[in-house]
Formats: structure tokens, sequence, C-alpha cells
């Protein structure tokens, strides 16, 4: 904390000197105290001037600013460092910003990263947005570049519209002193006008959400505790992150893979292919959707040379995607490792890619999947082992129920019949007791618990995999099965817990080495009426 600090307050420049045990215009101190109830590192000085004391709490927030509150000058000497620091706990309290004078510049990629494009408002020179197509933050930081300074700047250009008269053309040059995030989920972005000579202007203030990077807002003055909220603030942004590069494609993916496919590899991921370009989308759980375009650069053979693009990246990066060719309504991959330059002999190679001995193909689902034949059929009893059994959903028959029908024997039965061969069902309480024409007695009040659709089916490491579609599964409408016949009349199947299957997956699994959660066991019951 020690060294020259500047704090701009109630309209006037302040200049602060923090010294082993002194600090300007506050006097020597003489008791610290020590407090970390607001989750940030806080101190206490009390300080003596020889005519009064005053309590000065320092948040520190960067290496770069702090963050102030002080008491009144008390001049009672019998008061307690506690007692004097009361005062400073009240919420209303502004917090005084104080600057690094002599900043050590830090790394912009935490704070912004790659371009975005803007509309700007001002609550005091224009009520309209100014809303240009090339007004945008540019913040590119390149890996490994021997001039670090670069990946300290960001330049924010902006440019006038017409029908905005205050609106104007500026650019304007920052250098990045670090960030923080409130306790109310406020991000503070804090930079220097690397153009400004005046300390009032030269240091600036942003405030966007932790959950919501899209508006931000920016500080008119040096101090951050003018920005209330990413909404209310001097400027207010409105932010989209747009493409930096352009790469054109020079090959072709094959005609079949054309469509919308669902990415079990990443969580919640969609793809999108056409003739020359794979466009993922990527929905995490908090946070907005990321973007990641593909363009198909050289293929020979199954491998594909690609350029990864990131919507707001400044980077160009070259990887190889081998394609298995496309089977039912999947298409299995693997991609290799990332390059800074796009040579196919090198970004291809076979060592490119993972040499685990272990490895399986990543599988692209279609999102509008086709039913096929299971690679199963017959009528089966099964019992169940695993983290998250099948169970009983009750629902409503066609007909109303006979009291004096009487089951005396049930079991659960899952069954793939001639009728719909593209589809697994399960009755977790099917009636076994026949009546005189050997038909089960409750034959009008079946009710099946479960409908599983084949959309996928293939043989991988001596085991079958099947891929189940359930748009009534709200977890996950796909399940990955790894499944063998046993012997003759019985046949163990394992289900994932999400919609791919593990590395170490295996029929016979009921305790979960990684997303298992699921094994059936099904054993023959099939009848000659049947």
């Amino acid at each position: 904390m020690q060294g020259q600090w500047y704090s701009y307050e109630n309209g006037k420049d302040q200049v602060y000197v923090i010294e082993e045990r002194s600090m300007s215009m506050k006097g020597t101190c003489i008791q610290q105290m020590y407090n970390d109830y607001e989750d940030v590192y806080r101190n206490f000085f009390l300080f003596d001037n020889g005519n009064c004391m005053t309590c000065v709490a320092l948040y520190y927030r960067t290496i770069n600013v702090l963050e102030k509150k002080e008491s009144t000058c008390q001049t009672s000497s019998k008061i307690s460092i506690e007692e004097m620091c009361k005062e400073i706990s009240v919420k209303e309290l502004t917090l005084d910003t104080l600057f690094n004078l002599s900043p050590t510049y830090q790394n912009c990629r935490q704070s912004f990263e790659g371009i975005w494009q803007f509309a700007y408002e001002y609550e005091t020179r224009f009520t309209a947005v100014c809303n240009h197509p090339f007004s945008n933050i540019t913040a590119c930081q390149r890996p490994g570049i021997n001039f670090q300074i670069e990946n300290q700047r960001f330049y924010m250009n902006y440019r006038k519209c017409h029908d905005v008269d205050s609106s104007f053309d500026a650019q304007y040059r920052y250098a990045c002193l670090g960030q923080w995030v409130a306790d109310n989920g406020n991000r503070y972005i804090v930079a220097v006008n690397m153009g400004e000579e005046q300390n009032f202007l030269r240091f600036t203030c942003f405030v966007d959400r932790t959950d919501q990077d899209l508006l931000m807002t920016k500080s008119r003055t040096a101090s951050c505790s003018e920005l209330k909220s990413a909404r209310e603030g001097y400027e207010q942004l409105r932010l989209a992150h747009v493409k930096s590069e352009t790469v054109l494609p020079s090959c072709k993916f094959p005609a079949d893979y054309m469509g919308v496919w669902y990415n079990t590899a990443n969580y919640d991921s969609e793809v999108t292919i056409n003739d020359t370009h794979m466009i993922e989308v990527t929905k995490p759980n908090q946070g907005k959707p990321e973007t990641v375009y593909y363009v198909c650069d050289e293929s020979k053979g199954t491998r594909y040379m690609v350029a990864k693009l990131g919507i707001g990246g400044c980077q160009v990066d070259y990887m190889c995607f081998d394609f298995v060719r496309r089977h039912h309504s999947v298409i299995r991959y693997r991609q290799g490792r990332l390059y800074p330059l796009g040579d196919f002999r090198s970004v291809c190679t076979w060592s490119s890619f993972d040499n685990n001995p272990r490895w399986k193909y990543q599988v692209l689902v279609s999102v509008n999947p086709v039913a096929i034949n299971c690679p199963i059929r017959g009528m089966f009893f099964f019992e169940q082992s695993g983290q998250t059994r099948l169970t009983v959903r009750d629902g409503v028959t066609k007909f109303p129920f006979d009291p004096l029908l009487e089951c005396t024997k049930r079991n659960q039965q899952l069954s793939i019949c001639p009728d719909s061969p593209d589809t697994i069902k399960i009755d977790m309480n099917k009636c076994d007791t026949l009546d005189y024409r050997a038909r089960n007695v409750n034959y009008k009040y079946e009710i099946l618990d479960y409908k599983w659709r084949c959309i996928a089916w293939w043989s991988e490491d001596t085991n079958g995999q099947l891929y189940t579609y359930d748009p009534e599964d709200g977890f996950s409408k796909y399940r990955c099965w790894v499944y063998q016949r046993d012997e003759y009349g019985q046949i163990s199947l394992s289900r994932s817990h999400k919609d791919s299957c593990g590395l170490w997956q295996t029929p016979h699994d009921d305790v979960t080495p990684e997303n298992l959660n699921l094994k059936l066991v099904l054993k023959n019951a099939e009848r000659q009426c049947n």
C-alpha cells in the first residue's frame, strides 16, 4: 500500500502519500486493526495528526487500486479504535477510489478479450443511443508475444452516428490496472487513459456483471463509486462480440454431414454443419453462449484440417478432425491439438490426436434423429441396479378399471416387438397373470412407463453401443448404452448418466467410474403366444 495515490473527492484532486507509519493529511499511524468480514483485504488504521484522530479503512482491490472510507476527526484520546471505526461501518458512507500514480500495468485478458462492438449513450450529453457498426473495443492479446506491453492495452473506437448530433469520432488507448468483483456481483474494471494528462480524467472505471457482460457503464471521472450498476452510470455501453478474423474455406465437408447436430462431448452444445463451415454454440450453466467457427481448410481421406475462429478472439488456430462416415443419426469423430500454423502435415499427423490407448470417438447426434430397428429383439424380464433406477410412472388407463380383476404375478418387462421394432418399451409393473385365452388379465389397463427410440448402434471395443432418444427425459433426451449378449437368453446393458458413454464403460458395470448410472440384465421371457 505504500506509495503515492491519487483520489478525486468532492470535485477536488487529492494526492496521498502512504509511508510505513504515516499517511499524508491524516497523520501518524498509532494503531491498526484487520477485519475480513466483507471477504476483502481490509485494514483499519487510527491516525493522529496532533489535533485529532481519524479512523481510515483501506480496501485492497488490486495492486494499483485502493478504496477508502474514513471517520470524522475526534479530539478525545480515550476513544478505542473499535469505537472510532464504528462510523465507517455505515453502508451509506461513500467509498473513495485511490489510484497508484506509479501503476504496474496488468494483462487485459481477464477484463477484455477480443473485439466487442458497442452502442453508447450518455446521461447528460445526449439521450439517444449511437449504435455504429464500427464502434468497438479492441483487446487482442497474443500469447507468447515478446512485447508484453501489447497484452496490457486495449482500444476504444468511437464512431459518429449521423442521426445523433452529439456523437463523435475518437480513439482512446487504455492500459489495464486490474479488476475485482463486489459482493453484489458487479465487476469493476479499472484502466488508465494513455492519452490524457489530467488525473481526474485519466483514470477510468468500468462496471459490468459477472453473469451478464453485455451491459457496461463507464465513469466520467476517476471514481468507481459513481457507478452503481451495469445500467446506471455516466456512459452506458451495450456490447456484442464480433469476429475479428476471416478465413476463406479451401475444402468441403461431406454432403451427408450437413444439418444440425448435438455434440455429446460438450455440455449443451449444438453444431451446425454446412458445405464449408461448422458452427458450434455452447450454452454453459452461467454466462452467455459461446460460439466457435471451424472453417474447412484442407482434407485428405477422413482427416480435415480446419481453422478455428472464436467470436471475440483475435487468434486463428488450426486443428484436425478425423471423421467416421455418418452412420444412422450419428457422426463419430476425434479432434487433435491446436496449432498456430496451418500446415496439414503437422496439424493432421496421427500423433496430434489423443495417445491414450483407451481413446474413443466423440459423437455428434442429429437434433432430428430418425428411428431405426433396434439391435435387440424380443420380450424380456429384467433386473436393474445402479445410481438412477427406473420407476413406475402413474397414468390414466384407456378403460375404467375393473375392481374384480386379480393379478397374482407382476414383473418388470422390456420388449422390442415386430409392431414397433425401433422402440424399446418398458412396463415396470407388468401383470403376468393369464386368462383362459392366454392373454394378460389386465391387458386393457397396461400403461408403458418408458418408450425409447433407437437412433444408432454399432460395435466398438468388442461391445455394442446404442443411442436412444426420449423427448420426455428431463435430464437428457439422448442416452448412450453399452450392451453385450452374455448367453443365449441373457443380455447385459449399462447406461451412461448423460449423453455420451464413458471411456471405461462396460455392460457389466453397476458402480460408476465416470458417468454410469444404470445397469439392466435382460432375461428372455417370450412365450409361444407372444
